[in-house]
């Protein structure tokens, strides 16, 4: 079942053509379930009428479920970038640089017909100086929460290394595309290796949230020298956060789940531990040994 998935969600994303089995009715449920659970139901169904030219058709009563989804999920995005404009221009006049880092602010790197699709729950802002001085019951309607300082774990030592590396990359916050504020290309891939570290450890992490990795990644040309920080490379960024084994588990994530291809990848994939993720992701068990693990590498050895 876990195989069938993969291929719907690298049919969805333009990274295979079709699948290698034609789904029962009883598995294209649980396909439909599985997609809702990872908050991918909207991107899954682009690759639920792909398969339609190649003849595999989902139950009648299945897909106008799965439609009345992506309606919902559209519904829920419309609006929401001019009302984020107005927000930011409103933060301008108080003299507080704001930058838009989940919401548009991800879904620019999705192809243009995914874009509406994708489910944004909430949106995250980050403001520099911020000092309670915006009323934010007005905006409401967005679900915007507002962040003045960034974390990467629960080590004081690596967030005393991000707070710091954020200082020094402050400009990069705030680049301007079209008429929002957000952070550049090089930023936007840190902070989600960070974003889903910090998930991860708080048993959150989900196929939607792997997926913004992939369409960032995906946004690049294979260059990894276009990724340049005032003192080091990417690679060199994330060695120096402590973050360089959870990156290749990632990075063996983006090639098995969505077969992202390897000029795109960060660092060398890492099975195991891509393995050991994936588990953690698609179930949210953890055994023993596995609490082991994530003690060892995610706690113990703090910088690894």
């Amino acid at each position: 079942m876990r195989k069938l998935f993969f291929e719907l969600v690298q049919v969805s994303v333009g990274q295979l053509d079709g699948m290698s089995r034609f789904p029962e009715p009883d598995e294209w449920r649980k396909l439909f379930e599985l997609s809702r659970r990872h908050a991918i139901a909207g991107i899954c169904y682009h690759g639920i009428t792909r398969l339609q030219e190649h003849g595999l058709v989902a139950p009648q009563e299945l897909s106008h479920d799965w439609l009345k989804e992506v309606e919902q999920t559209k519904e829920m995005n419309r609006g929401r970038s001019r009302r984020l404009i107005r927000l930011q221009e409103e933060l301008r006049t108080h003299h507080l640089r704001s930058s838009i880092i989940t919401g548009p602010g991800l879904a620019r790197f999705y192809d243009r017909e995914l874009q509406m699709q994708r489910y944004t729950r909430s949106i995250s802002l980050y403001v520099f100086g911020y000092r309670n001085q915006v009323d934010l019951n007005q905006w409401k309607d967005i679900n915007v929460h507002v962040f003045t300082e960034l974390n990467a774990g629960k080590a004081n030592q690596r967030n005393h290394r991000f707070e710091k590396w954020l200082l020094l990359n402050n400009d990069l916050m705030f680049s301007k595309v079209g008429e929002l504020i957000v952070p550049s290309h090089a930023m936007t891939i840190i902070l989600q290796i960070v974003h889903l570290y910090n998930l991860f450890l708080d048993r959150q992490m989900r196929l939607r949230d792997l997926m913004d990795l992939f369409f960032v990644l995906h946004y690049g040309d294979e260059n990894k020298n276009q990724y340049q920080f005032s003192e080091r490379t990417l690679e060199e960024e994330i060695k120096n956060l402590g973050l360089t084994r959870f990156t290749r588990g990632i990075m063996w994530l983006m090639k098995e789940v969505f077969n992202l291809d390897a000029g795109h990848l960060l660092a060398e994939p890492l099975e195991d531990e891509g393995k050991f993720l994936l588990n953690k992701t698609m179930s949210g068990n953890f055994t023993l040994q596995d609490w082991w693990h994530k003690l060892w590498y995610y706690t113990f050895q703090n910088l690894t």
